[in-house]
């Protein structure tokens, strides 16, 4: 494949994992943009991404990053972090680097106590994880919130392998639905915890660091930073 051949396939790539995305959610769930306004395009490290935030009625934040017409990295960020059940936060990250791809699949546990059903949907997670385990792995650096990351899908793989991994994207995803729709509303107290859970977590993103983040930092500044993942990345502000 010629190299435009391949930026032309890794754009398809990221446009289709978007649409199926956002079809899976239509499809359970009302969904209403909300507008980034500053943040509707950042440049970070000469790449350009696209951002968009989106409220699923009832379960939370959405928030899609991309940067499908880079010429230096085209990447996919797909993020629902819910805060009106028991569920952990869903963060899925698809890097298109020429012919290659690495991809991640994250459930950050943050939540006050994983009872019962929560428990049964790692499992159910882990067993898509144990499906794909032939794939090769991507080492990770090790970070502070490694310990809230009960599952964690990090592959490294080809384009010939562009069908399994957009599959893998769509069974999780279809299991987080099933999950939020099988647990009960939290009560205003519960909510208030979890709130609270998830605003502790970004600003210990923020102010001790993460892989990615600390480039965002670098490239932003503190003040800037913290603005976009409470307004908008994982929209604390907003919930």
């Amino acid at each position: 494949m010629s190299d435009n051949s391949v930026f032309l396939s890794n754009k398809t790539m990221i446009e289709k994992e978007i649409e199926d995305g956002l079809n899976i959610l239509n499809h359970s769930y009302t969904i209403n943009e909300i507008d980034c306004g500053q943040f509707s395009n950042l440049q970070i490290q000469n790449i350009v991404y696209n951002i968009k935030q989106y409220e699923i009625v009832g379960v939370g934040n959405l928030l899609l990053m991309e940067s499908k017409d880079s010429s230096e990295l085209q990447m996919l960020t797909f993020v629902i972090t819910p805060y009106y059940k028991n569920l952990p936060l869903f963060s899925s990250d698809y890097l298109f680097i020429g012919e290659k791809r690495n991809f991640l699949v994250e459930y950050y546990d943050l939540v006050k106590e994983k009872n019962s059903l929560y428990n049964a949907y790692l499992d159910k997670l882990q067993a898509i994880k144990d499906k794909y385990a032939d794939l090769p792995d991507m080492k990770l650096k090790e970070c502070w919130y490694d310990s809230l990351k009960t599952v964690c899908i990090a592959k490294k793989t080809s384009s010939a392998q562009d069908d399994i991994i957009l599959s893998i994207f769509n069974e999780n995803l279809h299991r987080f639905i099933e999950a939020e729709q099988e647990m009960d509303i939290l009560s205003e107290s519960e909510k208030v915890v979890k709130l609270k859970i998830t605003k502790d977590y970004v600003n210990n993103l923020i102010d001790i660091g993460g892989v990615s983040t600390n480039v965002f930092k670098n490239s932003m500044g503190a003040e800037s930073i913290k603005k976009f993942f409470n307004s908008v990345f994982f929209g604390t502000e907003k919930f």
